[in-house]
């Protein structure tokens, strides 16, 4: 049976620098929480703490407890943005479920395509991404992202844009990625056009163009991306 003095530790053990004492007790709240009256609207209570890592202790605690921890959400979609890689993917997989469930988040999730923080708006990206059919992002959304001035938000959104809008339309976006400033989102960009297999002109054309690049690598993956397609850079 849990202990008051049990639950107060685990209250403190939220704000923990260290993943291995913060998440055991944010877990032992939330099994705690589904006998102990009371216990979750003190979980909600931390959610307005100063300190960033307690409020992510508590929101991981009530995510736990339950699939849709609204109050939660503003907390998990900040996490987005932290420099903790770990603290970004493990918001992003809550968020992801419980938009599956409420439709309100996923709108959260949208509106975080244009936070100020790069992090925020790649990892908003790979939600929706991973959320598929349900993200219900128009592809002129997702196309604006290809011309983020991070490279790394322009990758996500190649991800998106395939996984969303696999048609001729996303593959016509992805192809114009193969003149981007930053090689390695030209080389996913071509990789991506092999992995969506749409051919079209501007495809075939953009493909054709990187098979001749100074790049190696490019070159290597634009072939096999043409040859997917049925088309041979040789022939023109």
């Amino acid at each position: 049976m849990t202990t008051a003095a049990e639950v107060e530790r685990w209250l403190v053990e939220l704000g923990d620098s260290r993943k291995a004492i913060q998440r055991p007790a944010a877990e032992a709240l939330a099994d705690a929480a589904r006998a102990t009256d009371g216990l979750r609207a003190r979980l909600v209570d931390v959610l307005g703490s100063t300190d960033g890592r307690r409020r992510w202790g508590a929101a991981y605690a009530l995510a736990r407890l339950e699939t849709v921890p609204r109050e939660a959400v503003p907390t998990l979609v900040e996490a987005l943005g932290s420099v903790d890689g770990d603290l970004r993917w493990a918001s992003a997989r809550i968020l992801v479920r419980a938009a599956e469930a409420a439709p309100e988040v996923g709108d959260a999730i949208r509106k975080t395509v244009a936070a100020p923080s790069p992090l925020a708006r790649k990892m908003a990206l790979y939600c929706l991404r991973d959320l598929g059919a349900k993200a219900a992002m128009p592809i002129d959304a997702i196309a604006r992202m290809l011309e983020d001035a991070d490279a790394a938000v322009r990758l996500a959104a190649l991800a998106t844009i395939s996984a969303l809008h696999p048609g001729a339309d996303g593959a016509d976006h992805v192809a114009a990625r193969l003149a981007d400033v930053d090689a390695g989102v030209r080389r996913a960009a071509a990789a991506t056009l092999g992995q969506l297999a749409v051919r079209t002109p501007a495809v075939e054309a953009a493909l054709t163009e990187a098979a001749r690049a100074d790049d190696p690598a490019l070159v290597r993956i634009a072939r096999a991306a043409l040859s997917r397609l049925g088309a041979s850079p040789e022939a023109r």
